[in-house]
Parts: C-alpha cells; structure tokens; sequence
C-alpha cells in the first residue's frame, strides 16, 4: 500500500475542543519527508540539542493542522532498558480531531490508517516538539464519539525510537506548516 500524504482538513476539524487546551498537532506522511542534504535522516539538530531543520519531499507539501491534544497526559515517552545492553522509547500522542459527522473529518482519519507520520505539537507553553521523524509513528487507536461532552475521534499515535522527546526551534516552523 502507497503511502498517502495528508489533506488540509475544513477548519472544523481543527477547532480547540476542549477548555484551555491549546496544544496543536500538526502532521505530515513520513513518505512526504526528505534525507536532509548530506545525511540519511529527514532531520538536523543544532549542537544544542533542537530540531534546527525538517526536511520537506516537496514544496508544496506541508505539515497540516489535525486537532488539539485531548486530556492532560496526551503526550507520553517511555524509556526501556532491556537485558541485552539495547534499549527503546515508546511514544504516544493523543489528540482530538473533532467533528465526528463531517466527511473531512472522516477522510483525515481514514488517511492515518497504515500510514506513517511525522507530528510537530505545539505546546501549551508556545514551544514545539516533534514526533515521529524515523518513520516509526503510526495511528494506535481511533475512537469516535458523539455527544454532549464531545463530538469528534480521539486519536493515539504511538512508535518506537531511540531519541527522547524532541524540541523544534521555532524559527523552522512556519516553512513547515501549512497555512
């Protein structure tokens, strides 16, 4: 199965839908990321330690908005040692793409299905971080509700890695979002 980019979604789908929340998660198919030049990974740090480039397969292809983080502990890292000297980080992003009714709603999840993806989350306190740039980011669970306390999927994107968390200076991101 092709890998499909992502699609700007109608502005309902990435309405803030609960109180106070504004973290935003931006995503993007990991098909549509390049090698940075002179380098096998889709991304750069500064010695510092931050996302200093994201690379891009195409100029017209972006990162786009898909929801808001949807309760306190949306956003997970855990480390594991293992016995034979190995280790790894799962990761887990959970976030609200609202709407349930709405046919882009429904297309956008449709598009995570078996698709790898790259996320940048902007958090609550205005700084980034990005997930998912080693391909290894896939939608977990998808979990649909209409009601009276919400109207829209809850989504959870999860994947191994080696990195921790990782901050994103912010002066790359608007080459990296889509409008």
């Amino acid at each position: 199965m092709a890998c499909d980019s992502l699609i700007q979604t109608a502005k309902e789908c990435g309405k803030n839908t609960k109180d106070g929340v504004s973290s935003d998660v931006y995503l993007i198919a990991f098909s549509d990321l390049k090698a940075v030049t002179g380098s096998t990974e889709v991304y750069s740090t500064s010695v510092s330690g931050l996302v200093s480039a994201i690379a891009l397969a195409s100029g017209t292809t972006k990162f786009v908005k898909y929801g808001t983080v949807a309760k306190a502990a949306s956003i997970k890292e855990t480390y594991t040692y293992n016995d034979n000297g190995t280790y790894d980080i799962a990761k887990e992003l959970t976030f609200t793409l609202s709407n349930v009714g709405s046919v882009d709603a429904k297309a956008a999840a449709e598009k995570l299905v078996s698709n790898p993806v790259a996320a940048l989350v902007k958090l609550e306190n205005k700084t980034w971080v990005a997930f998912g740039l080693n391909g290894q980011f896939m939608a977990k669970t998808m979990e649909g509700a209409a009601g009276t306390g919400s109207n829209g999927r809850v989504i959870t994107l999860a994947g191994s890695d080696t990195e921790f968390l990782q901050p994103v200076d912010p002066t790359i991101i608007s080459g990296l979002i889509a409008a």
